[in-house]
């Protein structure tokens, strides 16, 4: 027994010495207590937003004079003209008995149009998701506007934003 705690002793002194001499080659330990962590998130993206540059466009409406041939028997070819007050004043009264749609046009720029012409409650054309980088002209190979329709409705948006909405009604004149 005497020669076992001999034993644990000289362990002991051993376990000692090693610890302060350095053991390991005597290479100084120092003290690191922190902890690696693996990296495991993902980096997402966020999707890209496309930004719309507010459309800045002017609507305008151009409607033909009938041709017609007076008493002398003079004929007159009709012209094509702008009815600016539309663009200005979002309304028109056209004379059915004396002139015809000819066209309506989007001059200026804007991404994400939506063009709609209604027809009292009738929808009677749609262009959906376009853009106007000058100018873009609908005429009667798009619609028509018959005036046995009633009064008609022209709606210009960007996105769910109104840029123009005009009307259009028809009256005899002659």
């Amino acid at each position: 027994m005497k020669n076992s705690k001999i034993i644990i002793g000289i362990m002991l002194l051993t376990a000692i010495s090693i610890t302060s001499c350095g053991g390991d080659d005597a290479k100084p330990k120092s003290e690191d207590n922190t902890v690696q962590i693996a990296d495991t998130t993902k980096k997402v993206e966020a999707p890209k937003v496309e930004v719309i540059a507010p459309a800045d466009i002017s609507v305008k409406l151009f409607f033909k004079g009938m041709d017609f041939t007076d008493e002398e028997g003079n004929e007159t070819k009709g012209t094509v003209g702008e009815h600016k007050e539309f663009s200005k004043s979002k309304t028109y009264t056209a004379c059915y008995d004396s002139e015809s749609f000819n066209s309506l046009k989007l001059v200026g720029t804007g991404k994400q149009l939506y063009l709609e012409i209604k027809a009292g409650n009738k929808t009677v054309f749609i262009k959906e998701n376009f853009e106007v980088l000058d100018k873009v002209v609908f005429t009667t190979k798009d619609f028509d506007l018959d005036w046995s329709n009633g009064t008609h409705t022209v709606t210009l948006k960007q996105n769910e934003t109104v840029l123009f909405s005009g009307k259009i009604k028809f009256q005899g004149c002659m």
